[in-house]
């Protein structure tokens, strides 16, 4: 067979037919569904009932520029002090501190989010916009990077990596598990060098996990901004139709939804400023906002734990169980034996073990009560653990006596020796 034939027969099996001398080729042939994916038919074919949208117009229907090949830059400032809220807005400009932010005050705040092919990661998967906003003077200002076609996405990253500095603090929701691996890998397979992994990086996510998880359907941005920002969105565009839309700009030039990308990315790095101020509230006057006061307290604790106990103490009356068992963890740990016994007590009551397990141990090692710590260990669930404890402190007492048998005391000894001071309970070890 002729390689004419061959070729001829590779055709009507890829769906091609056959040639007539006046029609030229019939049907959807492998080469003319092919031609479909070549660049210069991209926007030549418009969607019904519309035209396909040059880069260029489709620049000025953003109101951005085209700042490179298939790149458009968007670029918007807002003025803190002319905002309804301009209190809050204008809280940015002092970097709003949280638990553990110690050292970070000096750094300038880089809200970021992507709106990307997909959802599910992986190196087929790119971020085609790109969000920024940060507290520039007295505005906020947020610049967005666009692509229009594929081959921008090298210029993409190198225009983002030059808006980024050495001395800026990344701040996204979901960043750490999703936006920033991606953006790093793409950095990669494009060659490019990123200051993504140098930067510190605060994910939001976590934060309102901590603080509100318990008391919320669940936590994703948009009800953040219900619950928290107090915003509901009116004809927004959810990210998860991006893909879609971006996709039928790229094939078609049919560019009516980008807008709404843009947009709903240009309210998600302004949430995520607005959020950042409000969660410093929050955490500075728990009651107002709901928190979870238990939950605040561990996180106070990572690095100052007196403020997570002043914390707990001022909302004593409204502590969960497990609060309540922070408390008293906590002042053990600062030595307020006083404090932690009387917090072990009130839940010891309630049958918490293990708050009688603790009541037991302090009167065995550090008051030294032994008849007060066979009772908290009579109360204890029979197991092992258990009998070892009972047994350890009957010896301890049979020891004592044996000694006092030896070594008789002065009569006015013994309430010492028994760990008691007559009308006032329990030795207290600071005193």
């Amino acid at each position: 067979m002729s390689l004419k034939a061959r070729l001829s027969r590779l055709q009507s099996q890829a769906g091609g037919g056959c040639r007539d001398r006046n029609k030229g080729i019939a049907g959807t042939g492998l080469r003319t569904r092919l031609a479909h994916l070549r660049p210069e038919r991209i926007h030549a074919q418009a969607p019904s009932g519309g035209h396909a949208m040059p880069p260029d117009e489709l620049a000025h229907a953003l109101r951005g520029e085209i700042c490179d090949e298939g790149l458009v830059h968007i670029r918007r400032s807002i003025r803190l002090a002319e905002q309804p809220d301009s209190l809050i807005l204008r809280s940015l400009q002092c970097n709003p501190g949280l638990p553990g932010d110690a050292g970070t005050s000096g750094l300038r705040c880089i809200y970021i989010d992507t709106e990307t092919t997909g959802l599910s990661g992986g190196s087929g998967t790119l971020a085609f916009l790109v969000g920024l906003a940060f507290v520039d003077d007295d505005a906020i200002t947020t610049r967005q990077l666009l692509m229009t076609r594929f081959s921008a996405e090298a210029a993409l990253l190198a225009a983002l990596a030059r808006l980024l500095s050495p001395g800026d603090r990344l701040i996204s929701y979901n960043g750490k598990s999703y936006d920033l691996p991606l953006l790093m890998t793409r950095f990669r397979m494009q060659g490019q060098e990123h200051p993504l992994g140098t930067l510190p990086h605060l994910d939001l996510l976590h934060p309102v996990r901590r603080l509100f998880g318990k008391h919320w359907k669940n936590c994703r941005l948009i009800t953040l901004e219900e619950n928290l920002l107090g915003i509901r969105r009116v004809d927004d565009l959810p990210g998860a139709e991006a893909p879609a839309a971006w996709f039928r700009y790229i094939r078609h030039g049919d560019g009516s939804q980008l807008a709404r990308i843009v947009e709903h990315n240009r309210q998600d790095i302004l949430s995520l400023a607005f959020a950042h101020s409000l969660l410093a509230r929050a955490v500075e006057r728990p009651r107002d906002f709901g928190v979870d006061i238990h939950a605040l307290a561990r996180w106070l604790a990572e690095t100052d734990e007196s403020a997570a106990i002043g914390l707990l103490r001022s909302h004593a009356g409204r502590l969960c169980d497990e609060g309540m068992r922070l408390l008293g963890q906590l002042s053990r740990r600062t030595g307020n034996w006083k404090q932690a016994v009387s917090v072990w007590e009130t839940l010891a009551a309630n049958g918490c073990v293990n708050s009688l397990e603790c009541l037991a141990k302090y009167h065995e090692h550090v008051s030294r009560d032994l008849a007060a710590a066979r009772r908290c260990c009579e109360r204890l669930p029979r197991n092992a653990a258990q009998g070892h404890r009972r047994r350890r402190i009957d010896a301890k007492m049979e020891a004592m006596k044996n000694r006092l048998r030896k070594h008789p005391p002065a009569e006015s000894c013994l309430p010492l020796i028994a760990g008691r001071i007559p009308g006032q309970g329990t030795l207290d070890p600071d005193t």
